[in-house]
């Protein structure tokens, strides 16, 4: 009996990746996969069961990665709004590498019951508690205080997928400066930042 390996895992997630992100969920076939991982569909049926066993370990490695990320352009940022801005770069960074997350993300969502968690639903959970914790974090330096974190954290968030989705492309250099800029200090601000 072959054993399974994490790198041939690898291998048929990107291959999955790859291919959600071009066609929509149902167009996908395992077949399809199969051929663009270059391994028989024995090979795929043995780490996966079916289709949907597949997508869950797609969104759980994208769970790990994203939050990965976030950590590694959060840590070296100084001051909460630096820190904000970073987590910032680090979202819109991430989801313009796999444009298919999106998708996966709401499909999962839509097929939920209520009341049950989905796939995505920790690392939602943990961006929630960490950009909470950013914002204690510029209350307590007197960086900027936010009046109802409950709602800012959840307009901040869905801004952000709104930028990623219907946002120009090239992102502006300064991108993440801008939207904190406008989050912070609001769209009437005063304050400019320069395109450059």
């Amino acid at each position: 009996m072959r054993t399974k390996t994490p790198l041939q895992a690898e291998k048929m997630l990107e291959a999955a990746a790859a291919l959600f992100g071009t066609q929509r969920f149902h167009e996908v076939r395992m077949e399809d996969i199969a051929n663009e991982a270059e391994v028989g569909k024995g090979t795929l049926y043995r780490y996966f069961s079916d289709k949907e066993d597949l997508y869950v370990a797609l969104l759980a490695r994208a769970s790990q990665q994203l939050l990965a990320r976030l950590e590694e352009e959060m840590a070296p940022a100084v001051g909460a709004r630096d820190r904000l801005e970073a987590f910032v770069r680090a979202t819109v960074a991430f989801f313009d590498e796999q444009p298919h997350l999106f998708d996966l993300i709401q499909r999962a969502e839509v097929l939920r019951s209520a009341g049950q968690d989905f796939p995505w639903q920790q690392t939602r959970d943990e961006v929630i508690r960490r950009v909470r914790a950013l914002f204690d974090e510029g209350k307590a330096q007197g960086d900027f205080s936010i009046r109802d974190p409950e709602t800012a954290v959840l307009m901040l968030l869905g801004g952000l997928r709104s930028v990623i989705r219907f946002g120009k492309h090239p992102r502006p250099r300064n991108l993440a400066q801008r939207v904190v800029l406008g989050f912070l200090e609001g769209a009437d601000s005063a304050s400019v930042v320069s395109s450059v």
